[in-house]
């Protein structure tokens, strides 16, 4: 599907005037998940986010919290981004074992595979949800090469980065945040102070988790816990590290249960 994703992508031409008709023209955007009419559509200049839930009529077993805008003009950054945090996991390796840390550098290495997995996707954060598309302030404007991704309602919460291990727990209404973090061990070079919490939609917060400055979160079924490394243990000279990895992973989005690493 990603590989498709990408050919799809790459066949789109420049921007011209019109309004999303019927299927497939040399600019397009594409609709893909629990959607009735999945396909490639055309895109003409002033189509909006709504014209596109029309055409590919986003079915009632959709996820709107977790459908996914995936847009051409978000792949360059994001790439950049991907090398940027690759660069401070290997900077921060060397700088582990230059202070003779095997565990930490174990744990930087062990990140390092996992980011080199993650595709880039051009996710931005948009609002999907049907209903809330009838709001003109809510109905962006489509742009050529654009994709949308309507998954299924997943059942977990991931705890992801300064871990033991990556843990995919059931979701649970009534559990908070510290109740997910009690389920995963973290490592012993995790920041202890907060976590980033990333919401289905790609919305990020940190929070903070210490007596001293703890918060409240309300998490989503299909949210992910990044849990950082301390910044003490890090390299002075790549200390980003943490903020670019929720960055990333802000970028990343379920289909149905498993997400599109």
């Amino acid at each position: 599907m990603i590989a498709l994703r990408s050919l799809l992508r790459a066949a789109v031409a420049a921007v011209c005037a019109g309004s999303l008709v019927g299927p497939v023209a040399a600019e397009t955007i594409y609709i893909d998940g629990a959607v009735l009419k999945p396909g490639e559509y055309q895109w003409h200049q002033g189509a909006r986010l709504h014209d596109a839930v029309v055409a590919g009529q986003v079915s009632s077993q959709a996820w709107p919290l977790g459908a996914a805008l995936l847009r051409q003009s978000a792949i360059e950054p994001q790439q950049r981004l991907k090398a940027g945090v690759l660069y401070e996991l290997r900077a921060n390796s060397l700088f582990a074992r230059g202070e003779n840390d095997a565990e930490l550098q174990q744990l930087l290495e062990r990140l390092e595979s996992f980011v080199e997995r993650l595709p880039v996707t051009g996710r931005v954060v948009a609002q999907l949800d049907p209903f809330q598309l009838l709001i003109a302030s809510k109905n962006d404007l489509l742009e050529a090469g654009d994709e949308l991704v309507y998954p299924r309602r997943p059942s977990t919460i991931r705890v992801l980065g300064a871990v033991a291990a990556d843990c995919q727990l059931a979701f649970d209404a009534s559990l908070e945040l510290k109740d997910y973090l009690r389920q995963c061990p973290s490592h012993f070079a995790a920041d202890r102070n907060g976590v980033y919490v990333i919401q289905p939609d790609g919305t990020t917060e940190r929070v903070g988790i210490a007596h001293w400055n703890e918060q409240q979160a309300t998490l989503a079924v299909g949210a992910i816990i990044y849990v950082p490394v301390n910044p003490a243990a890090l390299s002075p000279e790549a200390r980003e590290l943490n903020q670019d990895m929720a960055a990333l992973l802000a970028t990343q989005y379920s289909l149905g249960g498993r997400y599109s690493e």
